[in-house]
């Protein structure tokens, strides 16, 4: 009996110890649970981690070179290695912030093959420092079906994979930097387009003659811009191309910057055989801006004589890369302002009427009366008349002297005495003419407009409607 008593006794202080152990098992299990495995491969782990604020370098390392993006307390972040070349301080925050703060998940926690996820020679490396502290990554190879990449830490044996975006910030070269703009933008408010850009000089293999522009003194009107074309002829262009091509050089700027120039490299970004010199005159300077060949990305290489950069431009923003003179002279010959006319004389072929223009004023309503020897003209019909004589079929520049007969003169005399004359000659062997102003062979077009404009004619002399439709 008293064995068994001794028995129950031993029995029941192992229940004891055995519920005890199980509660302190239990209680570590739990709090096993509420504080993870800082190593346990899958986990989502800090890799850097100093609040932006705390930021004061960062030092990248890559095959592009190294640069550092350091904090200046008066200009924010700057790269000093680029300090030369106006910076894009939206950029270098972008960066920080994003490289500031970096989380990456656990591969391995340790004993992997550096060679196998491209970390035995890395293609980059950060060096994060703020006060206090240093955080060094390696970059290591790319997954493209995961789209991430893998890196290690700096005295620490894991591997991690972080999100794309995150490395590719360690793949930019500083250029990337850089302040792509070439020509800045124009300013509705302050600027007076023709005194920011003077002249336009363009030069392409293709072009027999330089295309030249300058600023006019003329003020742009409802069809003529404020530019003359003065190469290969000389002639208003049009508004059109003053709002595109001209006004499109505002605001100019390549895609991105590549790297520095070299002489020496001349040939191998076609800028031996540009495919296009443009000399701008803006902003008080003469710049130069050469476009070469094809870059593989897409767009062009540039480079331009106000500093030793290299870009890469689309070819959509050169807007004078294909453009002839055909594609930006004002399509009529003269535009003479009716009220400033005293007399019209025209011949056409065989034909010959004159219209003299008497303008009287009545307050702030101008009169117009019109004769032929003697014979009145109905006014509305001879205005409409008048918008269909200034368009003399023009569709290209043709300077060649005229050999064939005269078909067209065109006279206006105006209230100061002075004179223009346009004047068209037939081509032989087709139905097409070439058009003089003043004495000087400038345009080609077609010969049918001769023929609408004497229908015309007899419809003004018969006192009929004027269609201009053709």
């Amino acid at each position: 009996m008293t064995g068994k008593k001794k028995l129950m006794a031993g029995l029941g202080l192992a229940v004891v110890l055995l519920g005890g152990l199980t509660v302190l098992l239990m209680t570590e299990d739990k709090e096993n649970r509420n504080q993870p495995d800082e190593t346990a491969e899958g986990q989502v782990k800090v890799l850097t981690g100093p609040d932006t604020a705390q930021v004061q370098e960062i030092e990248i390392h890559n095959q592009n070179g190294t640069y550092h993006i350091t904090k200046n307390e008066q200009e924010g972040f700057q790269i000093p290695e680029l300090s030369d070349y106006a910076q894009v301080s939206s950029r270098m925050e972008n960066a920080v912030g994003s490289l500031a703060s970096i989380s990456g998940e656990v591969v391995y926690d340790s004993g992997y093959d550096p060679g196998q996820f491209g970390l035995e020679d890395p293609g980059a490396e950060v060096v994060i420092r703020s006060a206090g502290e240093e955080t060094t990554l390696y970059l290591g190879s790319y997954n493209e079906g995961a789209s991430i990449w893998y890196v290690s830490r700096k005295g620490d044996e894991s591997l991690y994979s972080i999100a794309g975006e995150k490395g590719d910030w360690l793949q930019r070269s500083g250029f990337y930097y850089l302040d792509p703009t070439l020509i800045s933008d124009f300013d509705q408010k302050n600027d007076v387009m023709t005194e920011r850009l003077r002249t336009i000089r363009i030069e392409r293999p293709d072009l027999e003659e330089a295309l030249e522009i300058v600023a006019d003194q003329e003020p742009a009107e409802a069809y003529t811009s404020s530019y003359m074309l003065t190469s290969p002829i000389r002639v208003k262009t049009s508004l059109k191309v003053m709002n595109t091509e001209i006004g499109n050089l505002f605001g100019f700027s390549a895609d991105e910057v590549i790297g520095l120039y070299r002489e020496e490299d001349q040939a191998a970004y076609g800028m031996d055989q540009p495919a296009m010199v443009m000399t701008v005159g803006h902003d008080g300077i003469q710049e130069v801006f050469t476009i070469g060949d094809e870059a593989p990305e897409g767009g062009r290489y540039l480079i331009t004589s106000e500093n030793e950069l290299l870009y890469r431009i689309s070819e959509e923003k050169l807007s004078f890369l294909h453009v002839t003179a055909d594609d930006l002279f004002f399509e009529m010959a003269l535009l003479p302002d009716i009220d400033e006319v005293a007399y019209v004389v025209l011949e056409l072929e065989e034909r010959s009427c004159r219209f003299d223009l008497n303008h009287t004023a009545e307050g702030e309503n101008s009169q117009l009366a019109v004769t032929m020897d003697g014979t009145v003209i109905d006014q509305k019909l001879f205005r409409a008349f008048y918008s269909f004589l200034l368009e003399v079929d023009i569709e290209k520049i043709n300077t060649d002297a005229p050999v064939g007969e005269r078909v067209l003169n065109l006279v206006y005399h105006y209230t100061d005495d002075t004179e223009d004359q346009v004047e068209a000659f037939a081509m032989e062997g087709s139905r097409r003419m070439t058009i003089s102003v003043n004495g000087e062979p400038q345009f080609e077009g077609r010969t049918a407009y001769l023929e609408k404009l004497k229908v015309e004619l007899q419809h003004l002399l018969d006192g009929e409607a004027i269609d201009t439709n053709w």
